[in-house]
């Protein structure tokens, strides 16, 4: 099978260990790429600095680098906490050579027109493009731009800098199948996609941001079909690398370390079951008998022969 770049979204290895516990943590567990969330990066703006994380990400191998998630970039509202999020974000990108920046669209109710939202999002583009980095819209189901297919059109639209989030959860979530993500999503502006599995429906008694949040399950041990959807994206043009965000309570009850190993292992025997499909089919098992049990492996005994059927064999016995 081929090998494939995973990187862990920010919830995927979160944690109360030290930002440079964590990131070994990520590389031991063979990821390639990792997503920082705007706690993170503030945190280390206020101690280490971003060039002694560069140095972190670089003895970990840690090569696909995401930022953010980013809100609100399109309001005046709270200018000084936006403007704040903007900057670390910004500044980081810059050092860390980060690959994308992240924001989300519009969760209040009603939300802000789209129309009202492009001059923003030309503006923001402009300035990750600034720093080296794309800057791509995370659609959920519950905000202004709630399918990824309406959220590609926006992309499209806008700054060529910019590009589209495909998260299994979200789009499933959102109404979207795998024939009109074909057919929705520019090809164009698919940036990243990440992947969970999930069950049918969302439980009763959850918001679907709640579920987001809590109910992420590991590739393959969910109800949906991460194969076809892996697949999806790349008819789309999409090849590396493979955000994985999981997140249960089960799952953050684990050590971090084992967490992360089961949730690369579980992503990658999905990929594996995308990469199978339609390959030439597996040779044939050999028809020649084979061992049934452990019993079969012991060396074969000679055969006993009565005495009577033996002395025939040798012979009459003579003296001397």
């Amino acid at each position: 099978m081929e090998e494939h770049d995973l990187l862990a979204t920010s919830w995927t290895w979160a944690g109360r260990e030290p930002v440079r516990e964590r990131i070994r943590a990520v590389a031991d567990a063979g990821f390639a790429g990792l997503a920082l969330a705007l706690d993170d990066l503030h945190e280390v703006r206020a101690t280490t600095g971003f060039a002694d994380l560069r140095r972190m990400l670089d003895d970990a191998g840690v090569v696909w680098v995401q930022l953010g998630t980013l809100g609100e970039w399109w309001s005046t509202a709270n200018r000084a906490d936006q403007d704040a999020d903007r900057g670390v974000v910004l500044e980081a990108a810059a050092t860390l050579a980060a690959w994308q920046v992240v924001v989300r669209a519009d969760h209040s109710v009603p939300g802000a027109p789209p129309g009202r939202m492009a001059e923003a999002w030309d503006r923001l583009a402009m300035q990750a493009e600034g720093v080296g980095a794309r800057l791509v819209l995370e659609p959920e189901p519950w905000s202004n731009l709630g399918t990824v297919e309406r959220a590609s059109r926006f992309v499209a639209a806008g700054h060529p800098n910019g590009g589209l989030l495909l998260d299994a959860m979200h789009a499933l979530r959102g109404g979207s199948t795998f024939s009109s993500i074909a057919q929705g999503v520019v090809p164009a502006t698919l940036a990243a996609v990440e992947l969970s599995d999930g069950l049918l429906h969302t439980p009763n008694g959850m918001t679907l941001a709640e579920e987001s949040r809590d109910g992420r399950y590991l590739p393959g041990s969910g109800a949906w079909d991460l194969p076809g959807f892996i697949r999806t994206a790349r008819g789309l043009g999409y090849a590396e690398p493979w955000g994985v965000e999981v997140r249960t309570p089960a799952l953050r009850a684990r050590p971090l370390q084992d967490a992360l190993r089961v949730a690369a292992a579980a992503t990658r025997a999905v990929l594996d079951a995308a990469d199978a499909h339609g390959a030439p089919p597996a040779p044939a098992m050999p028809t020649s008998a084979a061992p049934t049990s452990a019993v079969d492996f012991d060396r074969p005994r000679p055969p006993v022969v009565p005495d009577a059927v033996l002395r025939r064999r040798t012979g009459p016995a003579t003296s001397a």
